[in-house]
């Protein structure tokens, strides 16, 4: 069934300058401390939209950078970024053709978009194109998070959502080991976090109610267990390919 993606897509994102300096300010701060230190280390981001996280991977001295996507229409705004963007329908076969060459997979907010009977297919193909020892980073939406359901179902595309046992779990079966799975949040502290402006109200209302879902969480948990839920919108896991 042919959709179009980019309706839904440019809801949230668009090709304006200040729009595009943003996200790569965005992806620049999500992976940074995760990135291999060899700038020449190959680099592909599988789902890559609008091509806002390769453009920040190229800011940070990136090379040998490429992605792949489905959707005709972010594909086109990634090759008119003069990214290398292969479109491609079937993600799962394009990966199977690149057997063992990638050192590093990035793949943001892509995974819920796969059926759930193929989703361990589709990280099987993820681990099968990396390198012996290559490193995935993946974002997911966060089941725990209390906006859950429309994180979820805001997308008609989304096929799931994941908790930090879900998302461990798919990967482990997926063939991938040292699986750290934790809370990426999207609210950031203000650094003059005591002045009384805008950015700060909107700082402390957040830290408000977000303690009472940690109340939730503890109450219907245990306290143990309650304390340690990532209640963040979206999960970020990075996980080395298992040895064959």
């Amino acid at each position: 069934m042919n959709i179009d993606y980019t309706r839904y897509y440019l809801k949230w994102h668009d090709d304006s300058d200040a729009h595009r300096a943003s996200m790569i300010a965005y992806y620049r701060n999500l992976l940074e401390s995760l990135l291999p230190a060899d700038k020449s280390a190959q680099v592909l981001d599988v789902g890559c939209g609008m091509g806002f996280a390769l453009l920040a991977l190229r800011e940070m001295g990136f090379s040998s950078l490429s992605g792949v996507e489905s959707d005709p229409g972010q594909a086109k705004s990634c090759q008119a970024k003069n990214l290398n963007v292969s479109l491609r329908d079937d993600t799962i076969e394009f990966l199977k053709q690149q057997p063992k060459t990638q050192d590093l997979i990035v793949c943001l907010d892509v995974i819920e978009h796969i059926p759930v009977g193929v989703q361990l297919a589709f990280v099987r193909a993820l681990a099968g194109a990396l390198r012996p020892g290559g490193k995935l980073i993946c974002t997911v939406p966060n089941a725990n998070s209390a906006l859950a359901a429309r994180w979820r179902y805001n997308d008609w595309t989304h096929a799931a959502s994941f908790t930090e046992h879900s998302l461990d779990f798919l990967l482990y079966n997926g063939g991938f080991t040292d699986i750290q799975v934790a809370g990426h949040e999207f609210n950031r502290r203000p650094k003059q976090v005591w002045l009384p402006v805008g950015g700060t109200r909107h700082w402390w209302a957040f830290r408000f109610f977000r303690l009472f879902r940690r109340l939730e969480m503890m109450a219907e948990l245990g306290p143990a267990q309650g304390r340690a839920v990532p209640l963040s919108l979206n999960l970020i896991a990075t996980a080395n390919k298992r040895s064959d």
